[in-house]
Order: structure tokens, then C-alpha cells, then sequence
């Protein structure tokens, strides 16, 4: 009983636990220009090469600054991106933002 308690509370972890995840959200940040609103992990994969964690995430772009004199109105834009990152020895070494259509 205590067994299987056990291992519901490590597999109901939040994927913000994940050290991965961690690593990774400031790069795939940097790749949509932007701030990640959601991430959802639906693979994690361990190899030689590191963890890789793929999935989706939503994502609010804003317009680049106004020209020096100009007024601009701040519109922020929102999408929906797979994307696929490795971790290797506490570093990104790939990280991969692809727009979802539809």
C-alpha cells in the first residue's frame, strides 16, 4: 500500500520539478521572442546524449519597440508552438520552437 502511494506522488510530479524543464524554458523562451504562458511535456526521453523533453506550449510574442518619436500601441500575440529540447550535463544543447497551425 505504502508502495504504490509512494509512487503515485512521483509520478503525479508537476513537470515544473523537472530540472530539464527548468533548463529549458529560458531557451524556448529566447526561440518564440517571447514569454511561455503554458508548457505541457508530453514525452521525456534519457539517452547517452541527455534527456530530451518534447511538447507544447503557448507562448505571448509583443510588438518590438516603437521607432524614437513614435507612438505604439502594445498588442501582445498569442501561439501555440511544439517544440523539442535536450539537456545534457545541466545545459541545453538543442532546443526547437515549431508554430502549430490550425
Amino acid at each position: 500500500m505504502i508502495i504504490f502511494l509512494f509512487a503515485s506522488v512521483i509520478l503525479s510530479r508537476p513537470d515544473s520539478d523537472d530540472p530539464a524543464v527548468r533548463l529549458c524554458k529560458p531557451a524556448l523562451a529566447r526561440k518564440i521572442h517571447g514569454e511561455i504562458a503554458s508548457m505541457d511535456v508530453s514525452s521525456t526521453r534519457d539517452s547517452r546524449h541527455g534527456r530530451t523533453i518534447e511538447g507544447r506550449l503557448t507562448g505571448f510574442a509583443g510588438m518590438a519597440p516603437a521607432p524614437p518619436g513614435s507612438a505604439s500601441a502594445h498588442h501582445l500575440i498569442r501561439s501555440d508552438f511544439s517544440y523539442r529540447c535536450r539537456v545534457s550535463h545541466g545545459r541545453v544543447r538543442e532546443a526547437a520552437v515549431n508554430p502549430l497551425v490550425g
